[in-house]
């Protein structure tokens, strides 16, 4: 240290001698050094009346998140330690030493657990499971009451940490479709149980106009461009692809993510409804200050019978067959079978003579729902667009055509230039890696769509990682979407192989799981060299066959058992290099 000053004479004059020098060196860091103890003695004690909050999500697309980040938000305004994790991530032993968790779930499919907690739930409800009784804890369940099995993977998680000896510090909360006011009650009511002294974590403004963001509850009002048909004359599916125009709403999305849409109902299926009511288009019911014609259109959910207008139907008709599947105890199989392809108005007209209070049937309606699809498009490729590659729902059951609501909202009811109400649904879980990272797509009919937006990020970026994709559909020339396109990038290298499978263009039928076994070994040393494996269709059939066929590819490549096949799989979600967008 040189304490000391330059006087006219130019001499170097200095106040202190040496060993005062050594002296008041020691005495200004052992004062530093006291500062820095002191502080961070109080961050300790700070640390030390923080309260330890785990919140694990299970999620397929994204909801679960997104309410796990907001309360992680609130939580730690209000003094707690909160850290957010996908419940993949959780092994028992570290579910062994947390002590406040709350779990959000969704459930996926008929009542499965969604893709990233399946894990989790295999060691929960394995035997080896650890003792939880240092654990208090409560449950969110989102799920949607069209299911049977109505946020099933919640209410397993929360009966088996009851189970394992940990406390239920508040009840669980099961949430239908509208799950924001509920999710919200649920956090602001959980973090007060641990912290009684925080009586208003947060209030959200009910004001749409002060909202800066685009969502569920303030959707975007976005032009269509632009509309084409991508199956042939000769298909038997209607395969459309849309752009949407973003304008100037700033919003952004990533590949891998989805887009919701907010259709309206069919007018030939509302104004036949509003004839079995027997009232007049503009008949505003009691208690609603709309007209049955606008709260049909816009407002409730009219292609979809709820139980709740089943059970109604059955009680108030007396219909013998209807009445015997819901009395029955195990009603849910045969009452799917019986209802398949019905809407709300052929079970009106279970009795034509049943004279259908207004009130009462308004009130078994659930709200019109938004629409979710996967977006085919990458931002940086295409700019201020979001492109969307979606099949219209149509089919007939005895003399009546029906219509899928959305898929033909956009078909039949939206032309170039219509705006379209919107927001974007980010799914974390179903993201590209790294570019130098390979990539196996796997995705038949329309499950095509991420990847499409997978080959235009990767071209965009000049990936150098490789990409292999499995596409197939019923016949070659009638089906075969994206074809410019893809062999485009064969030509160019952005698409290092493309294997096709059309099931009804031979005598044999031919799924893209039968070309996956014919280049098994291909295949399984793309994974042993850390290839990143996504599938996106449909979850009830293809996802399972090719899910089968990897295991037993695995089998066959490496000879092992199923059991060890199917954990080389597991080791695949665990590494997050098994992907899936399925519905």
């Amino acid at each position: 240290m040189n304490n000391y000053k330059k006087i006219e004479t130019g001499e170097d004059i200095k106040p202190f001698s040496y060993d005062q020098e050594a002296w008041i060196s020691g005495f200004i860091a052992g004062m530093k050094q006291s500062a820095s103890l002191s502080n961070n003695s109080l961050i300790q004690e700070h640390n030390k009346n923080l309260i330890n909050l785990d919140i694990l999500f299970g999620t397929q697309t994204g909801n679960s998140e997104a309410i796990a980040e907001d309360m992680s938000k609130i939580a730690n305004e209000a003094g707690f330690r909160a850290k957010v994790n996908s419940l993949d991530n959780i092994t028992m032993d570290i579910l062994g030493n947390m002590e406040n968790v709350a779990i959000i779930t969704s459930t996926y499919g008929e009542g499965e657990m969604p893709d990233n907690a399946q894990l989790f739930w295999d060691a929960l409800s394995a035997n080896t499971a650890p003792n939880l009784s240092n654990i208090k804890y409560s449950v969110l369940a989102l799920g949607d009451t069209g299911y049977e099995e109505f946020c099933h993977a919640g209410k397993l998680i929360d009966t088996r940490f009851e189970q394992l000896g940990a406390t239920r510090i508040q009840d669980r909360v099961d949430c239908d479709v509208d799950y924001e006011e509920l999710s919200e009650k649920w956090t602001s009511s959980l973090i007060a149980k641990w912290k009684p002294e925080v009586q208003v974590i947060k209030e959200k403004s009910n004001d749409q106009s002060n909202l800066k963001e685009y969502n569920r509850k303030n959707p975007y009002s976005a032009k269509l461009l632009s509309n084409r048909m991508l199956s042939g004359v000769n298909s038997n599916k209607e395969i459309m692809h849309y752009e949407i125009d973003l304008g100037d709403s700033g919003l952004k999305y990533e590949v891998g993510d989805s887009l919701s849409i907010f259709p309206t109902n069919k007018e030939d299926l509302v104004n036949k409804i509003i004839d079995r009511l027997g009232v007049e288009f503009d008949f505003v019911p009691e208690g609603y200050e709309n007209d049955i014609k606008m709260l049909l259109t816009e407002k409730f959910e009219i292609l979809t019978p709820t139980k709740r207008l089943i059970e109604y139907i059955a009680k108030n008709t007396n219909d013998k067959k209807l009445k015997s599947i819901i009395d029955h105890t195990n009603n849910n199989k045969e009452l799917e079978n019986y209802k398949w392809g019905m809407d709300v108005l052929d079970f009106m007209n279970i009795n034509p003579n049943f004279k259908i209070d207004i009130t009462d049937f308004l009130g078994l309606l659930k709200s019109l729902q938004h629409r979710t699809y996967s977006i085919s498009s990458s931002l940086n490729k295409v700019k201020n667009e979001v492109h969307l590659t979606v099949s219209s729902v149509r089919w007939k059951r005895d003399s009546r055509n029906y219509n899928g609501v959305c898929s033909t909202f956009l078909a039949d009811d939206c032309t170039p230039g219509d705006n379209i109400k919107v927001f974007f649904t980010p799914n974390k879980s179903f993201r590209l890696p790294d570019d130098n990272k390979d990539i196996i797509m796997i995705g038949p009919g329309t499950g095509i769509a991420p990847f499409r937006a997978f080959l235009q990020e990767r071209e965009y970026r000049n990936s150098s990682g490789k990409n292999w994709l499995f596409f197939g559909d019923q016949t070659k020339n009638d089906d075969f979407i994206y074809k410019n396109e893809l062999e485009d990038y064969i030509s160019s290298g952005v698409l290092n192989k493309l294997d096709l499978a059309f099931s009804r263009d031979q005598k044999n039928k031919i799924y893209v799981q039968n070309v996956m076994y014919e280049n098994k070994n291909e295949f399984y040393n793309w994974l042993e060299s850390g290839a990143y494996l996504y599938i996106c269709g449909d979850a009830n059939r293809m996802a399972k066959d090719v899910e089968d066929m990897i295991i037993k590819i695995i089998m066959e490549c490496s000879n092992i058992s199923f059991d060890a096949a199917f954990e080389y799989l597991n080791n695949l979600k665990r590494e997050k290099r098994y992907l899936r967008d399925v519905y």
